[in-house]
This record gives structure tokens, C-alpha cells and sequence, in this order.
């Protein structure tokens, strides 16, 4: 799988630099080795697709927010660098434990309720791939078996439902990207009414995708 997503990032630079200029200049370089080993910090190895994507490109700088250059995802999602995952994963950690220390006294078995997803929101191997503005987050999950990998949508505050699976895995979803750029085909996220179809704006090095 992982050769088959450097082949897929390898194709969707191309793309982007030949049909969507401004989009190409806000991918980060790759992330450093280092960088990459601390978003989990020995807590959980991480899924091979991370470490790959991670490897070409550190997420993106957005320098105009979720509807400028960079916002190559649907629905305004801006893909983190190695630095935010490793912070999402901290405050997934933190709430944790807010929400123990706040629930775990009236029934001591909710530490084990949602298997291991507390307040429907949070799981120490949930790491966040990218935000929205409304603050959704996809997510790589990295408990074990056959969710391991799998792309997630949700967390929104105050959801009452854990997040839903979108893709099975990263190589996937970058898959579907590329499937959608090339050839004009819509992509429709958990949660939005509608699917939306990439679109250029702008000229020269000055184009971008924008996503209707």
C-alpha cells in the first residue's frame, strides 16, 4: 500500500504544480524523522500511510485561509504538519482526562465505555490529519484490527455521536483526491448535504483548486 501511495503523491504533484500552481507552493517539505517519531513518542507506531505522506510533505501552509491556496481537500479541510498532529494528539490526550476526572466518579466503568472513546470525542490513537473552520477534524485512527488506518470525520464540539469512517485508509482517500482533480468528479463528506467539485480559480501561478 505504501508504494502504491508514493506512486498516487508523486502523480497528484505533478498535477497540482501543472494545473494548480499556487496550490503546489504551499506544500511543506517533508516532515524531518524526528518530527514524524513525536507525534506519537513511543505511545503507538504510527500507520505506514502516515509516515509516507509525512514524508513527502510536512501538510501544507494556507496563508489565506480555508478557501485560498493549499486547501486542496474538500470542504476547506487544511492538512496538518507532524507539529499539529502531535498537538491534536496531546489534547485528545487532555480531555481524556478532564472528562475521567469529571465522569469516572459517578460510574467507574466509564474508562472503558465506547471502547475507549471518551465523551464520544476522543481516543489517545486518534490522530488528527486535517481541520476544518468549523473545527471537524479527519483523523487516522490507530487502534488496533481492521480500523487500524482508517480515515475518520467528526469532531465537532459538542457531538453527540463518535466520529464516522470515510475512508479505509490514506492512500485511498489521496486516491479519490487525485481520481477528483483529474477528472472533475465530486466528492461528498459525512456531514455536508451536498457533494462538491473542484474547480480552478485563478490564472498562471496564481491558480488554485477551489472546491462548489
Amino acid at each position: 500500500m505504501t508504494d502504491d501511495l508514493n506512486a498516487v503523491l508523486a502523480r497528484l504533484d505533478a498535477w497540482l504544480e501543472a494545473n494548480a500552481p499556487a496550490d503546489h507552493a504551499a506544500l511543506n517539505p517533508p516532515a524531518t524523522p524526528d518530527g514524524i517519531d513525536a507525534i506519537a513518542d513511543r505511545r503507538f507506531p504510527l500507520h505506514p500511510d502516515l509516515m509516507t505522506w509525512l514524508g513527502h510533505h510536512d501538510g501544507v501552509t494556507a496563508t489565506k485561509g480555508h478557501g485560498g491556496p493549499g486547501v486542496i481537500l474538500p470542504e476547506g479541510f487544511i492538512l496538518l504538519g507532524a507539529e499539529g498532529m502531535r498537538a491534536g494528539q496531546r489534547t485528545m490526550e487532555e480531555a481524556i482526562a478532564e472528562w475521567v476526572d469529571e465522569n469516572e466518579s459517578e460510574d467507574p466503568g466509564l474508562r472503558d465505555i465506547y471502547d475507549g472513546v471518551y465523551g464520544y470525542a476522543f481516543h489517545v490513537r486518534w490522530v488528527p490529519l486535517a481541520t476544518d473552520i468549523t473545527g471537524g477534524k479527519l483523523i487516522i485512527d490507530h487502534r488496533g484490527g481492521d480500523r487500524f488506518g482508517d480515515v475518520l470525520y467528526g469532531l465537532h464540539g459538542g457531538d453527540t455521536e463518535g466520529p464516522v469512517k470515510v475512508w479505509d485508509s490514506l492512500s485511498h482517500m489521496f486516491q479519490d483526491l487525485l481520481v477528483a482533480l483529474t477528472e472533475g468528479t465530486a466528492i461528498r463528506l459525512p456531514g455536508y448535504a451536498d457533494p462538491v467539485t473542484p474547480h480552478l480559480s485563478g490564472t498562471a501561478n496564481d491558480a488554485f483548486v477551489r472546491w462548489e
